[in-house]
Order: C-alpha cells, then sequence, then structure tokens
C-alpha cells in the first residue's frame, strides 16, 4: 500500500573517509528528493481518486535516468504505481500544489 504523502527510498549517508563517495551519495539523495517532490506534485495536481504515477514521466520531466526514479520509488513494478488519493490524503498534498 502506497502512504501518500509518496516518501522515496534514499541512499544511506556514506560514513568512510572517501570524500569523493560521500560527495556522490549525498548529490544522488538530492536527486531523490526532486523525485519524491515531483511525484507528490503530480498526484496533487491530478483531481483523480486512482492515479498512475509513471517512472518514465518523472524521468523526463526531471532529465534523468529512469532506473534512478525506479530504485526511489519502486516497490516492486518496474514501470509506475497506482496510487488511490482519498480525499483525507489530498489535504496532505495540498503543500505541493503548483
Amino acid at each position: 500500500m502506497t502512504t501518500i504523502p509518496i516518501r522515496a527510498i534514499r541512499k544511506p549517508a556514506y560514513r568512510g573517509t572517501d570524500q569523493a563517495k560521500a560527495q556522490r551519495v549525498a548529490e544522488q539523495n538530492l536527486i531523490i528528493d526532486r523525485i519524491e517532490r515531483h511525484a507528490n506534485e503530480i498526484l496533487a495536481n491530478c483531481p483523480d481518486e486512482w492515479q498512475t504515477l509513471s517512472f518514465g514521466r518523472i524521468a523526463n520531466d526531471l532529465k534523468i535516468d529512469v532506473k534512478l526514479v525506479c530504485h526511489a520509488l519502486s516497490d516492486g513494478n518496474q514501470n509506475g504505481r497506482g496510487v488511490r488519493v482519498t480525499p483525507a490524503e489530498r489535504e496532505l498534498l495540498e503543500r505541493f500544489k503548483l
């Protein structure tokens, strides 16, 4: 079951001494933050109760690799996920409206 607002899966912080690896993980998490925000904006701006989050659409909108979107939002499906937005959840999405 999908919780609203959408929460993306972030990479754990790198705890080693390699600054390049730490920077790479931090940059990926910033991209994942953008993915999460965009997914919630899509849900907030569509009035339908049943919606589909297409990983390809999110990747195209953000100009990033679809694999990163899939890893950040996936619950096993590789193309997207179906989401039901109830009236109570719609209130939680108000902050994401454009």
